[in-house]
């Protein structure tokens, strides 16, 4: 039962700020009365802030986890997950709506799901895999979600209703891991070192966050890209289309990459997931049809899917496995700012194509990094 309600606080967090992210302007013009100029720089900072929350207070959490039971931890980050629902869904103000989504970035769930793998005893396939797939599932049905509430004029409802739901998760993670103890490391850092994960895994770690940034850069240019090439057939619809299906590869083909982690094969799935990754990203180069971008999407989705799992399966059976899992999941987060960042900036210069450019050059840097580390034993990782 625990693992299952694992993946429903994985779920359930994903789903709930991805709800509105993608009507996120929209719904800030509702509440401020101005227009998208003038509501831009909210928009901005108010989609930012989870992810600039998270790594900052991902360290404190580990830290916590280190030092109390791993029960008390999730049962509060999923109350704090709750508060931060309700205030976006009771809002009537901008303030009020961006003081919900800064506590959403400051919940600390993601480094605790990743350490409750260890509790509950699965396998890389059940453990790393299984995260992987519940996020992608949240991914999928948290837009669809929110884009019927949007449109009948009920994210406020939609909105509570995961609040609600998040305090009864809270409450059941209480329950079910309340044997848990602390998570610590075999050895144990203090001071800012601390906070960092050992030099041999440094690279590693940065592999992660470079092919994180190309994977999620060039999504918020995709849709002017594709529309680019095919505005006379491509309507926003059949562009959520597209992503959902990518999300929809990563389940399907998930389990495949759980194989390879329990084989103890975690480096070489990184290494074919970061060459995948590029190879769909090059080919939307190739082809500009309907049928060709999908495929192209589709395939990314898949390898793609294979990069967290395999990440987070080798930090975590390391000496350091709290240090590197904090580590990793900072890298990764923060991947998901600087990615963006970096493709709008290629925009400025080349269009939509320098966004595509540049999420394949970050890919390959991942990439080669990841073919010049060494295929390591069970027992290398610090």
């Amino acid at each position: 039962m625990s693992w299952w309600l694992v993946l429903s606080v994985q779920f359930v967090t994903v789903a709930t700020p991805l709800a509105i992210l993608p009507f996120l302007s929209l719904h800030l013009q509702r509440l401020s009365g101005a227009g998208t100029t003038d509501i831009a720089l909210w928009a901005a900072a108010i989609a930012a802030a989870p992810a600039i929350g998270a790594i900052l207070s991902t360290p404190l959490w580990a830290r916590l986890a280190s030092s109390y039971p791993l029960g008390r931890l999730m049962g509060l980050s999923c109350l704090l997950n709750a508060l931060s629902a309700f205030l976006q869904a009771q809002a009537g103000t901008v303030e009020i709506f961006a003081l919900g989504r800064s506590i959403q970035g400051l919940t600390g769930i993601g480094v605790l799901l990743l350490l409750t793998v260890e509790h509950s005893r699965t396998t890389g396939a059940n453990g790393y895999a299984g995260l992987q797939q519940a996020l992608a599932a949240g991914c999928i049905a948290g837009p669809l979600l929110g884009g019927l509430a949007f449109d009948n004029d009920a994210l406020q409802g939609l909105l509570t209703g995961f609040a609600v739901l998040l305090v009864a998760l809270s409450v059941f993670c209480g329950y079910a891991f309340h044997d848990a103890r602390p998570v610590k490391d075999e050895e144990q850092s203090s001071g800012f070192v601390g906070l960092l994960p050992p030099t041999p895994t440094r690279m590693l770690i940065l592999s992660g966050l470079l092919a994180t940034a190309g994977a999620f850069g060039f999504m918020p240019f995709f849709a002017g890209w594709a529309l680019e090439r095919e505005s006379a057939v491509l309507t926003a619809s059949l562009i959520g289309l597209l992503h959902a299906g990518s999300w929809a590869a990563a389940i399907v083909v998930l389990p495949l990459w759980g194989r390879w982690i329990d084989a103890g094969r975690e480096r070489a799935a990184l290494r074919l997931s970061a060459a995948g990754s590029l190879v769909a990203l090059v080919s939307l180069l190739a082809g500009s049809t309907v049928v060709l971008i999908s495929l192209s999407r589709i395939l990314h989705g898949a390898f793609n899917s294979g990069l967290a799992p395999s990440l987070f399966s080798v930090l975590g059976r390391s000496r350091h496995r709290v240090a590197n899992l904090a580590a990793g999941r900072m890298a990764t987060t923060l991947g998901q700012v600087i990615g963006p960042a970096i493709c709008g900036l290629a925009v400025f210069a080349a269009g939509n194509n320098g966004a595509l450019f540049a999420a394949a050059l970050l890919t390959l840097l991942a990439s080669i990094l990841l073919y010049l580390q060494p295929e390591a034993r069970s027992h290398d990782v610090e």
